[in-house]
């Protein structure tokens, strides 16, 4: 098995992120990561051009209905309005994620947000209600190692 470098801010476009009930179809998703631990897992949200309940300004929506933050229109991949949903929210096993690069399901993109915005995430996300004890403890590490203040 191959070894995959995971850091924050990466972003990867995995192309069987869900499948669709009604056709059986993959969908492809862009997930960001937000922390990695010592083992090399990671967490995880990924993007969504779908506000559903989520706002523009401010940028940070802890919900309800939903939580997540608005990065605006990035480029690349990211085309239209676009936020990161923190409903999404999850660890990735280091192992899953190596499979993924192998089968060729999953890339990682060369597009990373801007360090202002990936901080603006990493603040948000810790104020959620998604967030577990020990996600919030790696994004609260990654903050501080970034000077997210």
């Amino acid at each position: 098995m191959i070894q995959i470098a995971v850091a924050p801010g990466q972003i990867w476009q995995d192309d069987c992120y869900y499948l669709d009930r009604l056709t059986g179809e993959c969908k492809r998703k862009y997930v960001l990561v937000l922390a990695v631990d010592g083992s090399g897992d990671a967490v995880t949200a990924v993007f969504t051009s779908k506000p559903h309940g989520l706002t523009e300004t401010p940028a940070c929506s802890l919900g309800p209905p939903r939580a997540g933050y608005f990065v605006g229109v990035p480029g690349g991949v990211f085309n239209q309005p676009t936020w990161v949903d923190f409903s999404s929210l999850d660890t990735l096993d280091g192992f899953d994620l190596a499979t993924h690069v192998s089968s060729g399901r999953t890339r990682l993109l060369s597009q990373t947000l801007p360090a202002e915005i990936f901080c603006g995430v990493l603040r948000c996300v810790l104020q959620s209600e998604d967030i577990t004890a020990r996600q919030a403890r790696w994004i609260g590490d990654t903050a501080a190692k970034l000077n997210c203040s």
